[in-house]
């Protein structure tokens, strides 16, 4: 399991590094949920942070079932979000590892990846 971790970290630094690249383009990527202006910005670094916190705890010796725990809430979340974008079908933009793209079925697959990756962490939390 710990290559799950290890791989699973290393995906969520490159997400937060991209979305560091472009800060701005990110927070902008998050109006397609009604996130705008000051509520935009902070939900953009809430997710940053928590993406960081996560990959930090994947790295981390912490429990292997701490570590499911929190990939599986951010799987769960990222996930939910994708799959409201896709059915909503209008033209959003995912910007997840810092390059901007429709949101469609891959960008949705990206995010149940990570959900699944955080299952398997709980179902074997070596």
């Amino acid at each position: 399991m710990i290559v799950v971790r290890y791989a699973l970290g290393l995906v969520l630094v490159l997400a937060v590094a991209g979305k560091l690249r472009d800060p701005r383009g990110f927070r902008d990527s998050l109006g397609a949920f009604g996130l705008r202006g000051a509520v935009g910005t902070a939900a953009a670094g809430a997710v940053v942070a928590v993406e960081a916190g996560t990959a930090a705890l994947l790295f981390s010796p912490a429990p292997g079932l701490v570590a499911g725990v929190a990939a599986t809430v951010l799987g769960a979340g990222f996930t939910a979000a994708q799959t409201y974008l896709v059915a909503a079908g209008g033209p959003a933009a995912c910007q997840c590892f810092g390059v901007r793209e429709p949101v469609s079925w891959r960008t949705w697959a990206r995010a149940a990846a990570v959900l699944a990756l955080g299952l398997l962490l709980l179902a074997v939390p070596a």
